[in-house]
C-alpha cells in the first residue's frame, strides 16, 4: 500500500505539539479516511508503532460504517468541527476498545484533511456498556450534530426523528415534528412535484436536493439547502436529511448576482474598458470594452503584469505610485491619466479611475474600474488651445497694425491742426479737424470689433455656423457693412475642425474689412462625407493675386494654415472687381 507522505512541517510548532501530546491524535484524509500523520499516543493505544497505521482506514466517526462516511463528511463541510463523537476502535490484538473523539476540517497545501484527538474511555465501564450499542452510538452522534437533522419514512413521508437543531430551526418540539409529515414543511407547487422530488431521492442512496423552500411553524418561509442519505431503521427504509438554513447566504447570493448582472449590462452598454483587479491574485478581468476601444482580446489580458507592460515607459512609475498610494489610504476613488499602448502600435491617451473594495475583514480585495480613450478629446482641446493662442496674436497684430496706426495718424493731425490754429490758418485747420474725425471713427469701429472679438466664443454652444451668424451680425452693427450667411446642406463638423474653420473665417473677413473697402460681404459654408468648405467674398477694390506674399500677410497666414490641415486654399480677386477666399478642408483633418 502507498504510503502517503506527511503533511505537517518537522520544523513547525504544531507538528512538535501533535506527536509529543499524551492524547491520541489522528490526521486523515477527506475522501478516504486514510491516516496520513499518526502520533505515539494513539498508536500505542491501538498497540501498533505509528508507521504501521500510516495508509491504513480510520474508522468513521459514530457509525462504524465506511458506507456512511459521506454524511458524516457533508457534516463536516458545513460544520467544520464535530467534538465528543463516540467510535469503537479495533487493537492489534483484536480487542474493541471504545473512545470519544472530536473533529476539525482543514485545509492543508490545498487539500482537505480531517485532524482528529481522540480519547479512550475503555476504563470507564458505564461508558464502554453504552457505546457497545450502534443505536446508543448512532443517538450520541445524531443528538450531538449542530445541524438539522430530519429523519422521515419512505413510504409514509411522515417524520419519525429529529435532532434538536431540527427542532431550533423549525420552531416545533419533537413531539410536534414527529405528528408532521414532509408536505408540512416543504413548499412545492402541488401533489405531483412533492412525488417527484421524493421519487428522485429514493433512487440514490446519497441525494443533493440544493436549496428548497421550508416553511417553519411560524409561517415564515426559509431557504434550505438540503442533503439526503439513505438508511434502515428498525427494519424500514428512511431518509436521514442534512437541512441547513441558507436564507442570508441565499439573499446575499442573489443580491451579488443582480449586482453582478448590473455590471454586466453596464460593461456591455458602455464604450468603456472595465476592469476587475483581484488584489490577492493579481488577476484582472476586463469587459468587452478593451476590444473595442484598444484591440485586445480581454480573455488575453488577464494579469496586472499585463496592463503594466502596456502603459507608456515614461508613465509607468507615477501611475504605479498614485495607486500604491491610493490602495494604501483607500479613500474615495483613484484617477489618473496617461498613455496606453494599443494592439495596432499606437499609444493611447486614456482617463483612467477606480474604487477600492474591501473583504470581511476589511482587508482590501479587490480593485474596479473603468478606462476610457480621451485621445479624440485631448486633440480637440489642443486645436482650440493653438487657435486661442493664434486668436491672441492675430488680436494683438490687428491692434497694432489698425488701431495703433489710426490713432497715431490722429494725433499727427491733432498735432498739425494745432499749429494751423496757431497761425490763423483756419480753412486749413478745419480740414485736419474733418480727418481727424474720420481717422477717429475708423479707429473706433476697429476697436469697437476687437472689443467684440476678445468676448467669450459662442462656437462651443452654437457650433461654426451659429458662431459665423453672431459674427456676421457684429461686422454689420460696428462696421457698417452688409453682411450674409449662405449654409450649403447639413453642416455637422467635429468639434477641432470648427475652431480651425471659425479662425479661418475670422481671418478672411477681418482682411475684407481693414484692405478692401467693401460695403457687402458673403460667407458661404457647406459640406459633403468627406470635405467642408468655406467661402468668403466681397465687392470691395479687389487686389493683385500674384503680389499676396508680399502685400497680404493675412491672407498669406491663410495658406500656410489651410496648408497644415491638409486643405486647399484658392484666392481670386482683381483690382477693383472684389475678392473670393475659398478654403477646404477634408474632415479626417488633424483639428478633428
Amino acid at each position: 500500500m502507498t504510503m502517503e507522505p506527511t503533511v505537517l512541517d518537522p520544523g513547525s510548532l504544531f507538528y512538535r505539539v501533535f506527536h509529543d501530546s499524551p492524547v491520541g491524535m489522528v490526521i486523515t484524509t477527506l475522501a478516504e479516511g486514510r491516516y496520513v500523520e499518526v502520533n505515539n499516543a494513539y498508536a500505542q493505544m491501538l498497540g501498533y508503532a505509528p508507521a504501521e497505521l500510516i495508509g491504513q482506514t480510520f474508522p468513521v466517526f459514530g457509525l462504524g460504517h465506511q458506507e456512511e462516511r459521506g454524511m458524516v463528511v457533508e457534516v463536516l463541510r458545513r460544520a467544520g468541527k464535530l467534538g465528543d463523537v463516540p467510535l469503537l476502535l479495533r487493537t492489534r490484538d483484536g480487542e474493541t476498545r471504545t473512545a470519544i473523539g472530536s473533529v476539525q476540517l482543514e485545509e492543508i497545501d490545498g487539500a482537505g484533511y480531517l485532524v482528529s484527538m481522540i480519547q479512550d474511555l475503555t476504563d470507564h465501564e458505564h461508558v464502554q456498556s453504552a457505546l457497545q450499542s450502534a443505536e446508543s452510538r448512532f443517538r450520541i452522534f445524531f443528538e450531538s450534530i449542530p445541524l438539522p437533522l430530519l429523519v422521515y419514512d419512505v413510504a409514509t413521508l411522515r417524520f419519525v426523528d429529529v435532532n434538536p437543531a431540527a427542532c431550533r430551526q423549525y420552531g416545533y418540539s419533537h413531539d410536534e415534528f414527529i405528528a408532521l409529515k414532509a408536505a408540512d414543511i416543504w413548499v412545492v407547487a402541488n401533489a405531483d412535484e412533492l412525488a417527484a422530488v421524493v421519487a428522485r431521492v429514493q433512487d440514490s442512496a446519497e441525494t443533493r436536493l440544493g436549496v428548497s423552500r421550508h416553511r417553519r411553524k411560524d409561517g415564515v418561509l426559509i431557504d434550505v439547502d438540503v442533503v439526503s442519505y439513505a438508511f434502515t431503521m428498525e427494519g424500514r427504509p428512511v431518509r436521514l436529511s442534512i437541512a441547513q438554513d441558507v436564507t442570508e447566504e441565499r439573499a446575499v447570493e442573489l443580491a451579488l448576482r443582480a449586482s453582478e448582472e448590473r455590471l454586466r449590462v453596464i460593461a456591455d452598454v458602455t464604450t468603456d474598458a472595465i476592469w476587475d483587479r483581484d488584489l490577492r491574485t493579481g488577476f484582472v478581468q476586463w469587459s468587452h470594452g478593451l476590444d473595442s476601444l484598444f484591440g485586445f482580446a480581454p480573455e488575453d489580458s488577464a494579469s496586472h503584469a499585463w496592463w503594466r507592460d502596456h502603459v507608456h515607459p515614461d508613465d509607468r512609475d507615477e501611475v504605479e505610485k498614485t495607486i500604491d498610494a491610493f490602495l494604501a489610504t483607500g479613500g474615495g476613488y483613484w484617477a489618473n491619466e496617461y498613455r496606453f499602448l494599443c494592439a495596432d502600435g499606437r499609444y493611447a491617451n486614456v482617463l483612467d479611475r477606480g474604487y477600492l473594495i474591501r473583504d470581511e475583514q476589511d482587508r482590501p480585495a479587490r480593485f474596479i474600474g473603468a478606462m476610457v480613450d480621451i485621445t479624440a478629446q485631448m486633440q480637440v482641446a489642443e486645436a482650440a488651445a493653438r487657435a486661442a493662442q493664434d486668436e491672441r496674436q492675430r488680436l494683438a497684430r490687428d491692434l497694432h497694425e489698425a488701431v495703433t496706426q489710426s490713432l497715431y495718424s490722429a494725433s499727427l493731425m491733432a498735432e498739425a491742426a494745432r499749429r494751423h490754429s496757431v497761425s490763423a490758418d483756419l480753412s486749413v485747420t478745419g480740414d485736419y479737424i474733418s480727418r481727424l474725425s474720420e481717422l477717429s471713427q475708423q479707429a473706433l469701429r476697429q476697436l469697437r470689433l476687437l472689443v467684440y472679438e476678445l468676448r467669450p466664443t459662442l462656437l462651443a454652444q452654437e457650433g461654426l455656423v451659429g458662431a459665423l451668424r453672431h459674427r456676421l451680425e457684429a461686422v454689420e452693427q460696428r462696421a457698417g457693412i452688409q453682411a450674409r450667411l449662405v449654409e450649403q446642406g447639413s453642416v455637422d463638423v467635429p468639434p477641432g475642425l470648427q475652431a480651425e474653420l471659425f479662425w479661418i473665417a475670422q481671418e478672411a473677413l477681418n482682411n475684407a474689412l481693414k484692405h478692401s473697402a467693401a460695403t457687402t460681404t458673403t460667407v458661404v459654408v457647406g459640406a459633403s462625407d468627406d470635405a467642408i468648405w468655406l467661402e468668403i467674398n466681397d465687392n470691395g477694390c479687389g487686389f493683385e493675386v500674384d503680389g499676396l506674399s508680399a502685400n497680404g500677410a493675412g491672407l498669406a497666414r491663410l495658406r500656410e494654415r489651410v496648408a497644415k490641415l491638409g486643405g486647399k486654399l484658392e484666392i481670386e480677386s482683381v483690382p477693383g472687381g472684389g475678392a473670393v477666399v475659398r478654403a477646404r478642408l477634408p474632415l479626417d483633418s488633424h483639428g478633428a
